[in-house]
Order: structure tokens, then C-alpha cells, then sequence
């Protein structure tokens, strides 16, 4: 199992996104129907190396983008999320996904989105895993 299909296994379990996650982008939803709902993005990652050549172990960034009608909304399901991340280190996540070594976020960021009237909540993160065959 890859990273992202692992995380996005991980972030179903946050009940109150109701499995509406999405990768770069969501389908068109405003604070009457649609929400909550999570935007993430993720990349191959960036592998490590020595003056031996490229190891098996990597960096990958992602984001995730919580969006939700309510601003009390936002600081529930902002605390969900991180708490998950924070759960990673140390474990295999997913069904049989990587075994993330180590896991860095940046602070959470919240913006107001005026046109759609709704709440998000940006988080930046990092893990660290060696890839498996």
C-alpha cells in the first residue's frame, strides 16, 4: 500500500469528515450541504542521499486543508487531524502501508473563505519513511 492510499485509509477513521477526503481538490460545496470535507496533497517524497548513492528512506510533504461550515467545526476536526499525524511515528499506517519513522508539522493555519462562506484550516507536514519492495 502506498503513503498517500495508506493516509487516506487514516483519515477516513475521523468520523466526522463522513469520507469526504479528497486529493488537490474537492467537488463544489457550500456551507448549506457538502461539508465538512478535507483537501490533501501529497508527493513521491524526496529520497535520502549519501555519497554511496540514493537510500531506501524518504521525506514526504503533504498538506491537508480542512474545510467545514462552522468555526467551532474547525477547531474540532483540526484537533482530530493532528492528533492522527502525531499518531503515525512509530507505526505502520494503513493496511500494510509504510512504517513512518518520524512525523513534523507546521502549525495550523486558519483562513475564512468569503465566496464559499466557509472555514479552512491548513496543515503542513512532513513524514519520514523507508520504502518497501
Amino acid at each position: 500500500m502506498s503513503f498517500e492510499q495508506a493516509l487516506v485509509q487514516e483519515l477516513k477513521t475521523i468520523s466526522a469528515l463522513e469520507n469526504r477526503i479528497y486529493p488537490l481538490t474537492a467537488p463544489e460545496a457550500t456551507a448549506s450541504g457538502g461539508v465538512p470535507y478535507l483537501i490533501y496533497a501529497s508527493s513521491e517524497g524526496l529520497r535520502d542521499k549519501t555519497l554511496g548513492g540514493y537510500l531506501d528512506s524518504k521525506e514526504v510533504r503533504g498538506e491537508l486543508n480542512i474545510i467545514t461550515e462552522r468555526y467551532s467545526d474547525i477547531k474540532v476536526i483540526t484537533k482530530q487531524v493532528v492528533a492522527l499525524l502525531i499518531s503515525f511515528e512509530g507505526r505502520r499506517i494503513g493496511t500494510n502501508g509504510p512504517f513512518i519513522e518520524e512525523v513534523a508539522y507546521q502549525m495550523p493555519i486558519e483562513f475564512y473563505e468569503a465566496q464559499p462562506d466557509l472555514y479552512r484550516c491548513l496543515v503542513e507536514f512532513s513524514v519520514y519513511f523507508a520504502e518497501e519492495d
